[in-house]
């Protein structure tokens, strides 16, 4: 095929265009990630773990230990705000660690992933523009719900008087709160990883939660000697140190913990990325 001149596009009134960029990738993968239905499926359901029954759990914890204080029960903790809040993120970050494997295996499952890479030839960059996209959007996400739990279980015990309540102002406090959606947005991550270096939904899926939950209780049954000096740096365990307010005596502080399952998460990137560069669509 011969291949017109540049100066003949230029004469003719059309313009000249190049390789798509690092912006015009961004703009293609959030084009991508918004018109998929499973992405509104997840977050509707992480808004209602994180708030409906956040809300619900505070609520039955705050009105029982009220109940057993005015019949001469001791003054319970003021950390229920805290507490009671956290339980819809256990099953929240699963739900976005799952979208973050169907973020990009479900490029592959559809056969669209030939299209992209035709359109990207720059695998790596098709990869961060992904990253970035799905990171921005959980990240703002996850902020957002985690203030709203905060003061929607903040007027929840707010209802009891006699109940004493926690603050963003309290030590820690908006740490905690931070924290869940830093948290939250790096298992997404670990799931997007996973996606891109599976390539399989099924097997990502499964590997996370072996990583997230079975290999943790696994290494919980070696000997301390063993089991203390892993788990302090065991990525997901020392990741979630920044949404909990008191720290073990094995446990990394709160910074360092996230610092630790950023670090794991950029490396399992960087692989994904390598094995994509390398491997057939």
């Amino acid at each position: 095929m011969t291949q017109v001149p540049t100066q003949i596009i230029a004469k003719s009134g059309f313009p000249e265009i190049g390789p798509p960029g690092l912006r015009d990738t961004m703009r293609s993968e959030w084009t991508k990630m918004k018109t998929l239905r499973s992405t509104y499926i997840i977050f509707i359901l992480g808004t209602l773990f994180i708030l409906a029954l956040s809300a619900l759990i505070t609520f039955l914890i705050a009105a029982n230990e009220a109940s057993e204080l005015k019949h001469g029960g001791s003054l319970p903790s003021p950390l229920i705000t805290i507490q009671g809040g956290q339980v819809g993120w256990e099953f929240a970050l699963l739900a976005f660690m799952v979208l973050g494997v169907l973020i990009i295996s479900g490029e592959y499952s559809s056969s669209l992933i030939g299209v992209t890479l035709l359109a990207t030839p720059q695998r790596r960059r098709f990869l961060l523009a992904k990253v970035l996209v799905f990171a921005l959007s959980l990240f703002v996400f996850t902020e957002v719900m985690s203030f709203v739990n905060f003061f929607i279980g903040h007027a929840i015990v707010s209802a009891y008087p006699d109940y004493p309540n926690t603050w963003l102002s309290n030590d820690g406090v908006l740490r905690v709160v931070i924290g869940m959606g830093i948290y939250v947005t790096l298992i997404g991550l670990m799931g997007l990883g996973a996606g891109a270096l599976l390539r399989n939904a099924a097997g990502a899926i499964a590997a996370c939660v072996g990583f997230l939950f079975i290999l943790p209780i696994a290494l919980s049954a070696l000997p301390n000697s063993f089991s203390n000096p892993i788990g302090e740096y065991w990525p997901t365990q020392a990741g979630s140190r920044i949404g909990v307010l008191h720290q073990g005596a094995h446990d990394l502080t709160a910074w360092w913990g996230a610092g630790d399952m950023a670090l794991f998460i950029v490396v399992l990137l960087l692989i994904a990325g390598y094995a994509l560069a390398k491997r057939d669509a």
